[in-house]
């Protein structure tokens, strides 16, 4: 029996230092057939040089956003994706007011409540460069509260998906 294994095991390896044989470069000279082309393969793989994943993203958010008192216009609060990722990936970024949006000053029970527009999730396939979202912030009414410095968070949310 052990000698059946170790000739299965002989065979085995030469079938494996075999398999770069059929790899082979391909050679034309003065013997190959005319029109003298050939027709090799051209292959990206799905890792950089040096070894770790080709795909790649950035989605860039506002580290704060300001509303001058009083100001009931839309303030910019849009984030900005740029990526290379590999066929069928998708990448997901939505943006919501944390609290349901409540504002508060350490000084005071006051609050104020501001609203995100344009936060719904919107998918980004393969390739994006450099496009913004339309995401605003609002802060709609300002009356009834001592003027003071007010802060509230918002949550950008990104999720990578694999195909």
């Amino acid at each position: 029996m052990k000698k059946v294994i170790s000739i299965i095991l002989a065979v085995m390896m030469l079938a494996s230092i075999c398999v770069p044989v059929f790899a082979a470069d391909i050679t034309i000279n003065k013997d190959t057939p005319a029109p003298q082309e050939a027709r090799p393969d051209v292959k990206t793989k799905l890792t950089k040089t040096d070894g770790s994943d080709a795909y790649k993203y950035t989605v860039t958010i506002p580290a704060s956003v300001e509303v001058a008192w009083g100001d009931t216009t839309a303030q910019d609060a849009k984030y900005t994706v740029t990526s290379q990722l590999k066929l069928g990936d998708t990448l997901a970024v939505k943006a919501e007011a944390n609290d349901g949006g409540k504002m508060r000053n350490a000084g005071t029970a006051s609050t104020l409540t501001f609203t995100v527009a344009n936060g719904e999730e919107v998918v980004y396939n393969e390739v994006n460069n450099a496009v913004d979202s339309a995401t605003t912030v609002t802060i709609a009414d300002f009356s009834g509260v001592p003027i003071a410095e007010y802060t509230g968070t918002m949550t950008y949310t990104v999720t990578y998906t694999a195909a």
